[in-house]
């Protein structure tokens, strides 16, 4: 068999593997299985020849190295919880699958993946879209036969609801039983005085942002909240028209090596954007503590990412300011250049936050986050924009169990049915905007009970708005005014003509006044400030 043989690697039910648990640590853990599995574990697993794509990763070429690939195995990309080998022939790859897969069952088990295989009867670009193709048939098909859970009688995880077969204890000394996939997820974590793998691997990476003793998070209680009262921000932001930049990458490449050439450079761009736009955002939150009202321990960074490394994140910080570091990464993102086909390119991403009670279901808030980055991205192309990023949120009661669409078209609407939000924003013009009337809420002139009056006035309707603005110039308090505001809003509350057109931009800021810390950081986020603040 000489017939080469590249072989596409994905994950299937990510989202569920990674946050079926409503502990951070097991999310943390399950999150660092899935990426290893797909990168190191990988490339010792296959015996990979990983040379070039490590030129690649480590230094961004814009040529092709000239390194002979003539290893039976080698890494054509990996990036983003997905993986190319290309191989000698179709038994190598099957051996080498082999090989990797045993030792993932053995390791983290509950971790559904798929292989796509294609041997190169043509070009090498061809071979890849047939390869994806049969990844997705695989991906999308039900696993053979069927799970075998439990006996009858049986103790059941706390956490995933599988059955218990493992005795945990934790630093708190308490102590449970707990499925092997929960337990296989915890040990990549370990404990505050044992650090795990991916306590390990996050601390190695942005070890320039850490202070001395500082490390990450791996408890919700530790991220600054107050006790009674504790929020979290859940945020999934993830690239925009990546997909189609990558077919342009593999359908306009001129021959094989140019297609192996272009594919590195444009994954491993994507890649190292994306790390660059989370280590300044780090950075910036590093600068700007200890901020008044955010009580974590002072060895513990109240910011924890938990998917990164591909062209999506999602990270879980204090609800207060969860806001606030979406927006400044989705800036610090759209700040930075892809290479597609030798051209470097602008590339933007769009972001959802869900804010939730820390007890709240931590899988249904990376859904809801899931679900407000798409309202985003669909946001974004409806308004026809090639360009663009976009931030979506929602704060989320306690109790709480309808959709993100039920939710805002029975909630979110007036007595006469007029929509009372504005969302999504546009990063930074309509964002700012936001940010200025929020702001103005917070100011001495306004109340806290008089922002809330003019809350509930705008649920009322137009009429019931106006009377309440009027009355509040009697005392001398106005609505913020704020550029690009249409002059009737400052007066009435609304904008629009007819009463169909009529909107509202003050409705967003008000409900998003307890979940923005007055003050909230520095607009330098040089490390002199830091300097000088210390």
């Amino acid at each position: 068999m000489s017939t080469q043989c590249i072989a596409v690697f994905g994950t299937a039910s990510i989202q569920r593997y990674i946050f079926q648990s409503n502990r951070l640590k097991e999310n943390i853990g399950a999150s660092y299985l899935a990426k290893y599995w797909l990168d190191a574990g990988l490339i010792e697993s296959t015996q990979a020849d990983a040379t070039v794509w490590n030129a690649y990763k480590d230094r961004l070429l814009e040529n092709p190295p000239s390194i002979q690939e003539d290893a039976d195995v080698s890494v054509i990309y990996i990036g983003g919880g997905n993986a190319a080998l290309l191989c000698k022939n179709r038994l190598i790859a099957e051996e080498a699958v082999k090989n990797w897969s045993r030792k993932l069952l053995q390791q983290a088990p509950g971790l559904r993946v798929a292989v796509g295989y294609s041997e190169v009867t043509g070009s090498l670009a061809e071979a890849y879209n047939t390869a994806l193709k049969n990844l997705d048939c695989c991906e999308e098909a039900l696993p053979f036969g069927s799970v075998l859970y439990s006996l009858p009688i049986v103790r059941t995880c706390t956490t995933t609801g599988l059955p218990a077969s493992t005795f945990s204890r934790e630093d708190n000394n308490q102590s449970e039983w707990i499925s092997q996939s929960a337990a296989s997820k915890r040990a990549k974590v370990g404990t505050q005085n044992d650090p795990g793998d991916a306590q390990n691997d996050i601390t190695t990476e942005f070890a320039s942002v850490l202070n001395d003793e500082q490390r990450f998070s791996i408890e919700l209680d530790d991220l600054g909240g107050s006790e009674g009262e504790s929020h979290i921000a859940v945020v999934h932001a993830d690239g925009n028209d990546l997909g189609k930049r990558l077919i342009e990458v593999v359908n306009n490449a001129e021959g094989d090596a140019d297609f192996l050439h272009h594919l590195r450079a444009f994954s491993a761009s994507v890649s190292s954007l994306s790390r660059s736009a989370l280590k300044e955002t780090l950075q910036y939150f590093q600068n700007a503590l200890p901020l008044e009202g955010l009580r974590s321990p002072k060895n513990v960074f109240p910011f924890r990412p938990i998917v990164h490394g591909g062209d999506d994140l999602t990270f879980v910080c204090d609800g207060r300011v969860g806001l606030h570091l979406t927006a400044y990464y989705l800036q610090e993102f759209a700040k930075g250049q892809i290479r597609v086909l030798g051209e470097c390119q602008p590339v933007d991403a769009c972001a959802g936050v869900a804010i939730v009670s820390t007890k709240f279901p931590f899988a249904q808030a990376y859904a809801c986050a899931d679900v407000l980055c798409g309202l985003a991205k669909a946001h974004r192309r409806e308004k026809g924009s090639s360009s663009g990023s976009w931030l979506d949120f929602q704060i989320i009661q306690e109790g709480v169990t309808s959709s993100v669409a039920t939710l805002r078209a029975t909630q979110y609407r007036n007595l006469k049915g007029q929509i009372l939000h504005q969302r999504p924003y546009e990063i930074p013009g309509g964002w700012k905007k936001f940010v200025e009337i929020l702001q103005g809420f917070q100011s001495r002139q306004w109340p806290r009970s008089r922002a809330k009056g003019l809350l509930h006035a705008l649920t009322q309707g137009p009429d019931a708005t106006k009377h309440f603005v009027e009355g509040g110039r009697w005392r001398n308090i106005v609505l913020p005014d704020v550029s690009d505001i249409d002059e009737n809003a400052k007066t009435t509350g609304w904008t629009g003509a007819s009463d169909s057109e009529k909107t509202t931009p003050y409705f967003d800021p008000l409900e998003a006044l307890d979940f923005y810390l007055k003050g909230i950081l520095p607009t330098n986020n040089s490390n002199n400030e830091k300097a000088d603040k210390e």
